[in-house]
């Protein structure tokens, strides 16, 4: 742009983003499971075998995967700040003792949906005070 010419520099606007759930499965079961997956069975990790059905799996692949589409063709240290930054926390995360696999098995599923309390936790029936009521009662 040349100085006094009245144009302004404008942004690209950014590509809408579109999720395909096939994508993400064939980069899971090639990139990932492969390479990433310990050996089942360990205490304190914890694996479905229908990972699928918990969305919180869902949400944390997704995440993982962008990440790593953007940091893959970084040159230099990109791969290690994925490694670090995303795919190790969201592993601790999914194959921990309070991860979403926590009451299933390598060869078995238990619905993440499912109650697991007899009966429901009892309340406190009690208003809580707003500000204004609290002013006024003073």
């Amino acid at each position: 742009m040349q100085a006094g010419s009245g144009k302004k520099k404008s942004k690209k606007e950014p590509e809408p983003s579109t999720w395909d759930p096939a994508e993400l499965v064939r980069w899971l079961e090639t990139t990932v499971f492969p390479v990433y997956l310990r050996p089942l069975g360990r205490p304190g990790m914890h694996w479905c075998s229908r990972w699928w059905a918990h969305a919180e799996a869902w949400a944390r692949f997704a995440a993982c995967h962008r990440a790593w589409q953007e940091l893959v063709a970084e040159p230099g240290i990109g791969l290690s700040v994925w490694h670090r930054d995303h795919l190790d926390p969201m592993l601790l995360q999914l194959l921990g003792e309070n991860g979403p696999f926590a009451a299933c098995t390598p060869r078995s599923h238990t619905d993440p949906t499912r109650a697991r309390h007899v009966q429901p936790p009892s309340y406190d029936t009690e208003e809580i005070p707003r500000k204004e009521q609290s002013r006024r009662g003073r």
